[in-house]
């Protein structure tokens, strides 16, 4: 029975595919995908494109050269045009490691974090650490974050209450080699602060203010990863 089922539902999709495509295929102009990206367009509107990028590989094409990772980690766009960008441009992944720390004048205090959080030698999902009544770390604290074949690490160190340094590094996640030859680059309201390559294994940033930054860890083919990263007293 779950077989028939199964060959049914297989059925259904194939004609439902098969009468998408037989749509006339009205294409969106130049002006229309740059108001779908910025979340300028009527609700309908921007639905109708969706729908039309998921089916039309060259419009979903010409739309990948102005997507970026902030577009895709803010859902501006469908996740079904996402993983068809990624495969088309060889991008490995767009990764929000949601990071929101306080820093209090010898003490970090983890009040979110995406992320699993080194206490000792221990791994600690942050669920499990705020269930143990863990929230705060001396001097610094680390998150690491897996995606794909990738472990990224996140090591924010507290300086005197005034200001943090922050240090990434990205490993193979199976053999825990240092991947090297990634660009890290610091924003602060879409302003570039800093950039670096970690051709030394990792990239840190030092005396940095209060406030809210992003993060963003691309090689030669594109992002990463995007880390979000609030610091507070």
């Amino acid at each position: 029975m779950a077989k028939d089922l199964e060959g049914l539902i297989r059925l259904a999709y194939r004609g439902w595919k098969r009468r998408q495509l037989k749509k006339p295929k009205i294409h969106p102009d130049e002006e229309e995908i740059a108001s779908f990206l910025e979340g300028k367009l009527p609700l309908e509107r921007k639905e109708e494109i969706k729908e039309h990028l998921i089916l039309c590989e060259d419009c979903a094409e010409s739309v990948s050269l102005g997507l970026t990772a902030k577009d895709a980690l803010e859902n501006k766009v469908p996740k079904a045009l996402v993983d068809s960008v990624e495969k088309k441009l060889g991008i490995k992944s767009f990764v929000d490691l949601e990071i929101i720390l306080k820093l209090k004048e010898k003490m970090l205090e983890v009040l979110k974090a995406g992320g699993e959080i080194l206490v000792g030698q221990e791994l600690v999902p942050a669920a499990v650490l705020r269930s143990r009544n863990i929230g705060e770390f001396k001097d610094e604290v680390i998150i690491l974050k897996d995606f794909r074949d990738i472990r990224l690490e996140v090591r924010v160190e507290n300086k005197a209450g005034k200001y943090f340094n922050v240090d990434i590094q990205a490993k193979d996640k199976q053999s825990k080699r240092v991947i090297k030859d990634l660009r890290v680059t610091l924003f602060k309201e879409d302003v570039e602060l800093e950039s670096y390559l970690n051709d030394s294994g990792s990239v840190i940033f030092e005396h940095v203010l209060l406030g809210k930054y992003r993060i963003e860890i691309a090689d030669q083919e594109g992002n990463l990863a995007s880390v979000l990263l609030e610091v507070r007293v």
